[in-house]
């Protein structure tokens, strides 16, 4: 018990320092809009993706209700979400080495490919200072998929590399394309000016990390009330990730809730929201395995 609260208190710290510095900018999209908790899932109970999701689901619900937590669930909790997610970078990874991620999705409806693409290019530091001092804004003549420029604080919980969380800061934007820009690191520096600030010629041509795409599955069941008008979004994923020693599963539990401006939430809501994910984790510790980025995973296979 005093090992849960000494955690949930530095996540509450974590959390208050990010938005307290955050706030301190004048520029209403230069402040912390959201944090994403993520509980990485172990991938032998994902053998059928959507069995995975219905069972850990169920113990979502349990934990929510033996702490007096409210459950909003939809009315297709388990309608699945089927993309394509694919990273690319230069052959030296010259973009993740300065901190910048770019990122393509492709969706399938039915089995098939859905025409068009998006694309976000995302900059993550350990420092929300760092984060904010990037700006993503998108060139004249391109449109933001979303109105505002996300900030958010990514926590992992129970880090592979010895952690019992691991905090990074991130500033991302996306946009919708009809048609793939050209592989060249200049293509997407004509989209986002920032990318072009970073010393890496142009003419560089950008390749899909590891050469391979990982095949996403994903539910949005539902919303976690933890009171004072704080909604955590739950999401559920899993990454089929072909390799040449056979399939790589990774599986994701996570919620995310926004930080509306100017307003402070209640301390009893933020410890129910930073409590819940360690809860859950102690009540079914055979699904929970160490955990990272899922980005980081295709990285790895990199090297």
């Amino acid at each position: 018990m005093k090992k849960t609260l000494k955690l949930t208190n530095k996540i509450l710290l974590l959390l208050l320092f990010s938005f307290l510095i955050c706030n301190c900018s004048t520029d209403r999209d230069k402040q912390l809009n959201s944090s994403e908790y993520k509980l990485l899932l172990s991938e032998d109970k994902f053998d059928d993706p959507l069995t995975g999701f219905k069972n850990y689901w169920k113990i979502v619900k349990t934990v929510a209700k033996n702490h007096g937590i409210k459950v909003i669930e939809k009315e297709q909790p388990f309608d699945l979400k089927h993309k394509d997610v694919s990273f690319f970078d230069t052959e030296s990874l010259a973009l993740r080495k300065a901190g910048f991620l770019i990122r393509q999705k492709v969706k399938y409806e039915n089995g098939n490919k859905k025409p068009g693409f998006e694309y976000g290019v995302k900059y993550r530091q350990t420092d929300p200072e760092n984060a904010l001092a990037v700006d993503l804004i998108l060139n004249n003549g391109y449109t933001p998929k979303n109105e505002t420029i996300e900030l958010e604080s990514d926590i992992v919980y129970f880090s592979k590399n010895g952690q019992s969380i691991e905090t990074t800061y991130s500033i991302s934007n996306s946009i919708l394309l009809d048609d793939a820009p050209e592989m060249y690191l200049g293509s997407f520096a004509d989209i986002y000016p920032a990318l072009g600030k970073l010393g890496i010629p142009k003419t560089a041509p950008l390749t899909k990390v590891a050469g391979v795409s990982a095949d996403e599955w994903m539910v949005t069941p539902g919303k976690l009330d933890f009171g004072d008008g704080l909604f955590g979004r739950v999401d559920m994923s899993v990454w089929i990730i072909p390799t040449k020693d056979g399939e790589l599963r990774i599986s994701e539990f996570s919620f995310d809730h926004p930080f509306l401006y100017g307003k402070q939430y209640d301390k009893n809501a933020m410890n129910r929201c930073t409590e819940f994910i360690v809860n859950l984790k102690e009540f079914q510790p055979s699904w929970v395995k160490p955990g990272a980025l899922k980005a980081a995973f295709l990285f790895e296979l990199e090297k």
